[in-house]
C-alpha cells in the first residue's frame, strides 16, 4: 500500500511553524492542545502526533492568506491546472488523440483527468478541487510519466 502525505508524521518545519503560529497568536499550552484534541476529533491533543495532512490544514486555517496573496494562489493554480490539462494530451493513457474543440469535449477531458487523478494523484482527488500545492505535485508525477512514455517509445523504436 502507498503511503500519503495524509499517513506520514508531522515533519520537524511543520512542527516548528505550528508552535510558531500557535505563540504569535496567543495561545498557551492548555489552549493548543485542547485545539488540537477538537481539531483531531479526539484522536490526540499532542502537536507531534498530527500527520503532515493534518499539520497542513491546520496551518491553513490558523494562517488565511490575505485576499492578495489568494488571488495570486488561485492564478498560479489555474496556470498549473493549464500546464497539467496539456499534458494530459500528451499521455496515451489518458487524453492523447482526442481533441478539445467544444466545451463538452473539454468538460469530458477534464472528467477523464479528474478520474485518472483520484485514482492515481498523490491527492487523491478531483484536479479541479486540488489546492496549490496539489496541483503541482500532480503536474511533476505527469511529467515524470511524459518522460517514461518518451523513454518507452524511444527503445521501441530502437
Amino acid at each position: 500500500m502507498m503511503r500519503t502525505n495524509k499517513d506520514k508524521q508531522i515533519s520537524v518545519q511543520q512542527l516548528k511553524a505550528l508552535h510558531a503560529t500557535f505563540h504569535r497568536i496567543g495561545m498557551d499550552d492548555d489552549a493548543r492542545h485542547d485545539y488540537i484534541y477538537e481539531f483531531t476529533s479526539g484522536r490526540t491533543a499532542s502537536s507531534r502526533e498530527l500527520t503532515m495532512h493534518e499539520a497542513r490544514q491546520l496551518l491553513e486555517r490558523l494562517n488565511p492568506p490575505d485576499e492578495k496573496t489568494r488571488a495570486m494562489q488561485l492564478a498560479e493554480a489555474k496556470s498549473v491546472f493549464r500546464d497539467i490539462y496539456r499534458l494530459s494530451f500528451m499521455i496515451p493513457q489518458l487524453n492523447q488523440g482526442f481533441t478539445s474543440d467544444s466545451e463538452d469535449e473539454y468538460r469530458m477531458n477534464v472528467a477523464k483527468l479528474n478520474m485518472w487523478a483520484r485514482k492515481y494523484s498523490k491527492a487523491r482527488k478531483d484536479v479541479t478541487a486540488m489546492k496549490l500545492w496539489e496541483l503541482q505535485d500532480t503536474k511533476k508525477q505527469l511529467e515524470a510519466w511524459m518522460r517514461r512514455e518518451e523513454k518507452k517509445q524511444k527503445n521501441e523504436t530502437i
